[in-house]
C-alpha cells in the first residue's frame, strides 16, 4: 500500500474518532439535569415560600398555606405544629438550629409529611416538603404543576399499576409525575428523607435545585400521583451554611433536639 493510499484511511480514522469524542461529550452532558436559562428558580416559590425570604415571611407564608382547619389531600385534618429544625456538625457533633420545621400531622411521631425551611443569617435557603400522605388526581395535579412551574422540565416516567395490594411486575402507559429546573451542574436533589433521619447532599457545581416530583400510579383504574415530595435550594448559601456549623458557630449547648434530628 502506498503512502497516497494511506491518508483518506487517517482522515476517516480522525473522524470516526472526533464523531465518538463527541457523542462522548454530550452523553457526559446529559448525566445533568435540566438548565435554568432565564434565571426563575430565585423567583419560584414552594408554598409560598421563595428563596432570600426572612425566617418570620416563610413561617407566616407555610401558616397560610395551611390554615386551622385546613385537610390534607386525603382529607385528614391538619394539625400544624411548628419546632425548630436542627442538624448535628459533622465537625463538632454539636447540634445547631438550621431552621424552622412544620409537621402535618404530629400526632404521628415520624420523619414524613413535613415542611422545613432551612435558613441561614436570617434568610431562607431552602424549603423542602414531604408529602408522603398525598394523594392527588393525576391529570388535575399535572396540570397545576406544569401552569405555576412553565418553564421547568416535566419529568417522565411510567405508570405503576396497582390492583388491590397488588403491585404489577409491567410498567404502565407513559407518566409526567412533576418538573424540575436546576442551576449548576446537578446531579439530583439535594435532600433525600429517611425514617431515621435527612441526608443533605451540596454538590460542589450545583448552584440552585428546585424540584417537585410524585410517584405515577394506576390504581384500581384511577390514575393518581402520590408519595411526593417539593424542593427548592440554593445551594450555595447552603454551603455557607456547613461552614458556619463545621466553625462550632451556632452550637446549641446541653440542648436536646426537639424535632428529628439529621447528619449532613
Amino acid at each position: 500500500m502506498t503512502l497516497s493510499a494511506l491518508r483518506p484511511c487517517r482522515s476517516l480514522i480522525a473522524t470516526v474518532l472526533l464523531v465518538a469524542l463527541s457523542a462522548g461529550a454530550v452523553q457526559a452532558a446529559s448525566i445533568y439535569k435540566p438548565q435554568d436559562t432565564k434565571g426563575l428558580i430565585a423567583v419560584y416559590d414552594l408554598l409560598g415560600v421563595k428563596l432570600g425570604m426572612s425566617e418570620a415571611e416563610a413561617v407566616a407564608a407555610i401558616r397560610k398555606r395551611f390554615p386551622p382547619g385546613s385537610k390534607d389531600a386525603n382529607d385528614r385534618p391538619i394539625n400544624l405544629k411548628q419546632s425548630d429544625y436542627e442538624l448535628t456538625s459533622p465537625a463538632t457533633g454539636a447540634k445547631v438550629k438550621a431552621g424552622i420545621r412544620f409537621d402535618l400531622h404530629p400526632e404521628t411521631k415520624s420523619n414524613f409529611d413535613f415542611v422545613k425551611v432551612f435558613v441561614h443569617e436570617g434568610k431562607v435557603w431552602a424549603v423542602w416538603r414531604d408529602d408522603a400522605s398525598g394523594r392527588y388526581v393525576y391529570e388535575k395535579m399535572v396540570a397545576d404543576v406544569q401552569a405555576k412551574y412553565a418553564d421547568a422540565a416535566p419529568i417522565k416516567s411510567a405508570f405503576m399499576i396497582v390492583n388491590g395490594g397488588t403491585i404489577a411486575p409491567q410498567q404502565g402507559d407513559p407518566a409526567i409525575h412533576g418538573a424540575e429546573l436546576f442551576e449548576g451542574q446537578c446531579l439530583d436533589f439535594p435532600f433525600v428523607r429517611s425514617g431515621s433521619g435527612d441526608k443533605i447532599r451540596l454538590d460542589p457545581a450545583c448552584r440552585k435545585a428546585f424540584g417537585v416530583s410524585y410517584q405515577p400510579q394506576h390504581r384500581n383504574g384511577v390514575k393518581i400521583l402520590a408519595s411526593g415530595f417539593g424542593q427548592l435550594v440554593d445551594l450555595d448559601a447552603g454551603r455557607s451554611f456547613v461552614k458556619y456549623m463545621a466553625s462550632g458557630a451556632g452550637n446549641i449547648n446541653g440542648e436536646k433536639p426537639r424535632t428529628g434530628d439529621a447528619k449532613l
